[in-house]
C-alpha cells in the first residue's frame, strides 16, 4: 500500500475539499476569507485577488503588484498572438475571473474585449459592479460558469487566459481540455498557477496538506504534469517560467514577519481588537492561515508557474 510520502504530488489531496469552501472564501463567508479582510489595509482585494509579482526593490503589498503580474502574463501572450492569424480578434476569455481586476486591466491597457467566467456568484456580481464603476462595461463583462464545463461554443475563442484560479479546480486536466475545446486552431492560451514541488512535497506531506486546506485547494499539479497534459491535448507549449522568487518568496517573508510580531507579549491581544474593529477580521483565523502557509512555503513545497501555449 502506498503512503502519501510516496505518491506523486497531484495524488496528494485535501480530501475534505468542497466547492462550497471556495465559494465561502471568495464570498467573505468562511474563516479563510479573514486573510483578505486583514489585507484590505494595504491592497484592493475588492477588485484583485492574485498574489502579484514584484522584482527586487519593488514594494509588494501595493495594488501595483497585481497589475505587474497581469502584465507579466499579458505581454508574452500578446507577442504570440500578434503573430497569429487571429490577431485582429481582440476578444479575451478570462477563466476564473474573480472580482474582475485582471479583465479590467486587460481592457484598459491592451484594448481587449473581455468575457470573464467565474463559478462563484459573489465574484461575478462584484466583478460586473467593478466594470461598471470603471466605465468599461459591457466591453468587460462577467458571467457564472464552470471552468470544467465552459458555457462557450467550440472553437469560438482565439485568446484565453486564467490567472491563479486553476489551483481551485478539482480536475485541472478537464479544465485544460475545455480550453482546448473553445480555442480556435492557432489560438493562444496563457495561465499562471501554484505548483507542487515533488521532492519537497514528498519530504513534507503534512505541511503541504495543511496549505491545501487553508487555501481551499483540492490538489496541485506540477510543472511536469501540466506540461505533459498540454502537449498530449494538442497544445504547442511555447514558454514556461517559474517566478516563485517574485511572489511566493515575498509572501513567505511577510508571513514570517507577522508571525514574529504576533509572538510579542501583549501585542497580539491589542492587535486582535484593532483588526476586528477596523477590518472585521478574526486575527486567530489570519494567524492560522499565515502559520500553515509559512510552514509549507518556507520548506519549498510550492512554486509559482507561468505558461504560454498555442493550440496546434
Amino acid at each position: 500500500m502506498q503512503t502519501s510520502s510516496t505518491l506523486t504530488p497531484p495524488a496528494i489531496r485535501h480530501d475534505e475539499w468542497a466547492l462550497s469552501d471556495v465559494h465561502g472564501q471568495y464570498s467573505d463567508a468562511n474563516s479563510h476569507a479573514d486573510l483578505y479582510r486583514f489585507l484590505m489595509r494595504w491592497i484592493d482585494v475588492s477588485t484583485h485577488l492574485n498574489i502579484g509579482y514584484s522584482r527586487f526593490g519593488q514594494r509588494h503589498l501595493t495594488n501595483a503588484n497585481f497589475t505587474r503580474l497581469i502584465d507579466r502574463i499579458a505581454r508574452p501572450m500578446l507577442e504570440l498572438y500578434d503573430d497569429s492569424v487571429h490577431r485582429h480578434d481582440r476578444r479575451l476569455l478570462d477563466i476564473g475571473s474573480g472580482r474582475g481586476g485582471a479583465a479590467i486591466h486587460a481592457h484598459q491597457s491592451y484594448g481587449l474585449e473581455v468575457l470573464g467566467i467565474d463559478i462563484t456568484p459573489y465574484n461575478v456580481e462584484r466583478a460586473n459592479a467593478n466594470a461598471r464603476r470603471r466605465g468599461v462595461w459591457p466591453a468587460v463583462s462577467f458571467a457564472e460558469g464552470d471552468a470544467q464545463d465552459l458555457p462557450i461554443p467550440e472553437e469560438s475563442r482565439a485568446l484565453v487566459w486564467s490567472i491563479e484560479s486553476p489551483a481551485h479546480f478539482p480536475d485541472k486536466k478537464k479544465f485544460l481540455h475545455e480550453v482546448y475545446r473553445v480555442l480556435k486552431p492557432g489560438g493562444v492560451f496563457a495561465f499562471s498557477d501554484l505548483l507542487a514541488v515533488p521532492t519537497r512535497v514528498r519530504q513534507w506531506p503534512e505541511f503541504y496538506k495543511e496549505f491545501l486546506r487553508v487555501w481551499d485547494v483540492p490538489y496541485l499539479e506540477t510543472m511536469e504534469t501540466y506540461s505533459e497534459a498540454l502537449w498530449e491535448l494538442g497544445f504547442d507549449l511555447r514558454k514556461t517560467e517559474i517566478v516563485t522568487k517574485n511572489n511566493i518568496d515575498i509572501y513567505t517573508g511577510y508571513a514570517r514577519r507577522y508571525l514574529t510580531y504576533f509572538r510579542i507579549p501583549g501585542f497580539y491581544k491589542w492587535y486582535t481588537g484593532r483588526v476586528r474593529r477596523r477590518w472585521g477580521a478574526n486575527l486567530d483565523n489570519v494567524r492560522e492561515h499565515l502559520r500553515h502557509s509559512y510552514n509549507a512555503l518556507s520548506r519549498g513545497t510550492i512554486d509559482y508557474g507561468l505558461f504560454w501555449a498555442i493550440k496546434r
